[in-house]
């Protein structure tokens, strides 16, 4: 790696992701192939790895691709040429070695050690032609993160901690982020935080809530700060939030994004796009969160912060796939 390609770390730290490592793996089925699979159109379910290999025996993988919501964030980061590390857990398999080999390209610090004898998480998405997506997903090694895989000069290195939702729906990864958060915060470093979705927050709501206290960043769109605060209406949010000493950031599709802190208040306007440049919608949210941290961590304002969020946002949903494309 030569300094002209390597992102170099600034003063104030890396930013590091924590979250779920999974490889999505793209299938295109007719509506007749769907239902004889007995899957519901639009769900979303766990399966385990040999459910997941009976049915990759009955279909044709047409490409597979890196993923996961934090992890799609990181990539974004990199690919804006912010210096980024990664924390979870893959498989010692060939999906590892895909997910592993892409932050490598992208100049990722993703210190781990594969598991031997657990799958990498993947979700097999099946695509219809109306380009509705089917999802089944196995969670494999990327639900194992825990205390002992914290990379101790990674998290010295950081100063923003990024976690997500699901985290909490493993104990030994809630565990870890706690343990990383501390660690971070107590070298001045931040703390933010996905709530992951609607579902994700009502399973969690009350250790959401108190973790409001001790992050610095949440970020959401309407469905999931409905689901935490009880209302989606922006100035009840600035009102409930103000009683913490939180930074807010709030996306709502096409009336863009709302920031909220102690300090200021903003609106941010979504980009107008025609239909036809509206490719892929997966991955804005993840992208809005890659360009909003960023500007925030190189010092520019919410409102700065989150029109560079936009920005990426409005990128991403242009082509196929979560992840600004390599190279």
């Amino acid at each position: 790696m030569t300094q002209e390609t390597t992102p170099q770390m600034p003063e104030n730290g890396l930013i590091t992701g924590m979250g779920a490592a999974l490889v999505d793996l793209f299938v295109a089925v007719s509506e007749e192939e769907l239902t004889a699979l007995g899957s519901p159109k639009a769900s979303m379910s766990l399966i385990d790895a040999a459910q997941s290999s009976a049915l990759q025996e009955k279909l044709t993988v047409d490409t597979h691709q890196p993923g996961g919501s934090i992890a799609n964030s990181i990539a974004g980061m990199a690919a804006l040429g912010m210096a980024t590390g990664f924390i979870g857990k893959i498989g010692d398999d060939d999906l590892g070695r895909v997910f592993a080999d892409a932050f490598a390209k992208e100049h990722v610090r993703f210190p781990v050690t594969p598991m031997s004898g657990v799958p990498t998480g993947h979700c097999l998405v099946l695509v219809t032609p109306d380009a509705e997506r089917t999802m089944h997903t196995v969670l494999g090694a990327s639900v194992t993160t825990a205390v002992h895989d914290l990379d101790a000069p990674l998290l010295a290195d950081t100063g923003l901690l990024f976690g997500e939702g699901y985290l909490w729906d493993s104990p030994s990864a809630r565990a870890a982020f706690l343990a990383a958060a501390e660690k971070v915060r107590g070298r001045g470093g931040k703390v933010a935080f996905s709530l992951a979705d609607g579902l994700c927050v009502a399973r969690h709501h009350e250790a959401f809530m108190a973790l409001l206290g001790d992050i610095d960043i949440v970020l959401a769109n309407e469905a999931e700060i409905k689901a935490l605060l009880g209302t989606d209406d922006p100035d009840d949010i600035a009102e409930k939030i103000d009683a913490y000493d939180v930074m807010a950031a709030v996306t709502f599709g096409a009336d863009g994004a709302h920031l909220f802190d102690k300090q200021a208040r903003a609106h941010v306007p979504a980009q107008k796009l025609t239909a036809d440049e509206i490719v892929d919608l997966t991955g804005a949210g993840d992208q809005f969160a890659a360009g909003f941290l960023a500007g925030l961590h190189q010092g520019m304002s919410i409102e700065a912060a989150a029109t560079m969020g936009i920005d990426a946002a409005s990128a991403v949903i242009r082509h196929i796939g979560p992840r600004p494309p390599l190279g």
